[in-house]
């Protein structure tokens, strides 16, 4: 009775729904409207400032996030960062031009969410340390992944996954299992990295989005997953129909050219052989009969190809 609104929601032990009715979620980190990804998924906003140690979860209580520390001197007081750069390895561009980043500790909640087994998607992209040769490139971000308090990656680097480039997307996808209608996403600076590169503030994890689904094992899904899935198996049966049809028509094309090659090359031959006359063509039995069933005393010599008898 004591907590603040909503916080309760962020408390494993004290859930804030009636009964659990979500299998699914994504969120766009940073970002100022919803924006559907090509995976189908609504990736909801998340532009709530959370500065020292502050928390935000949605009206719908689907998910939340919540931040802990403050940055020295930071020159980003919402810590949310932003490009306008265009990004070459993903079909959702726009969802990598913010990222929220921390400057110790950064959650997200799933909430109501049904028991079974999930798939969690983060994504990652570098947008603040560039990846050219001024001094400013040397900045590293450095951070531990915990899911459902387990350990999944030490001392990832962004820009180390991506071979030293910025501006470029990394996934990481996990399996996990929900059992308290709860999933807790950390992302925890352990005091690696650089701290003052290009400048004060902006260190610390960092992501871009991140989607959480599950993989169907109660049988159940809410309305959103169930849509996306029928979208992307009418995706699949129009694929196959068109494939099926564009190897047909290429199947008929190649036998029309044969055939009209086949054609053409018989009306060649009726022609020359109109001009320097049809061939004697003999059968085997011809042949055995008038040469004694190849008789040796009917040898005259041996060419290239064998004996050559005399008729």
């Amino acid at each position: 009775s004591i907590l603040p609104s909503r916080l309760n929601c962020l408390q494993r032990d004290t859930p804030c729904f009636d009964s659990p009715s979500y299998s699914s979620f994504a969120v766009d980190s940073g970002g100022s409207r919803p924006i559907r990804g090509s995976d189908n998924s609504i990736y909801e906003p998340d532009d709530a400032s959370l500065p020292v140690a502050s928390y935000y979860v949605t009206d719908s209580t689907r998910w939340g996030v919540s931040n802990i520390g403050r940055f020295m001197d930071p020159s980003n007081g919402s810590y949310i960062i932003y490009t306008s750069r265009q990004f070459t390895n993903t079909l959702d561009s726009e969802l990598f031009q913010t990222a929220r980043m921390s400057p110790s500790s950064l959650r997200y909640f799933g909430i109501g969410l049904k028991n079974g087994m999930y798939s969690v998607v983060l994504q990652f992209a570098e947008i603040f340390f560039p990846d050219d040769e001024t001094w400013k490139s040397v900045g590293k971000r450095i951070f531990n992944i915990y899911i459902q308090g387990d350990l999944k990656e030490t001392d990832f680097d962004i820009k180390k996954q991506t071979n030293g480039k910025s501006y470029t997307v990394i996934q990481r996808q996990y399996t996990v299992e929900v059992m308290n209608n709860f999933i807790d996403i950390h992302l925890f600076w352990a005091g690696k990295g650089t701290c003052c590169i290009p400048e004060q503030g902006f260190y610390g994890p960092s992501i871009s989005a991140l989607s959480v689904s599950s993989y169907g094992s109660n049988g159940e899904g809410d309305s959103g997953s169930q849509r996306n899935s029928t979208i992307s198996r009418t995706g699949l049966v129009v694929g196959v129909v068109v494939c099926v049809a564009v190897l047909g028509f290429l199947a008929f094309a190649g036998a029309f050219v044969w055939r009209q090659k086949r054609r053409r090359l018989e009306v060649e031959m009726e022609e020359l052989f109109t001009i320097v006359g049809r061939p004697n063509i003999f059968s085997y039995g011809e042949i055995k009969s008038a040469t004694d069933s190849f008789s040796l005393s009917n040898i005259l010599g041996r060419g290239g190809y064998g004996p050559v008898y005399k008729v």
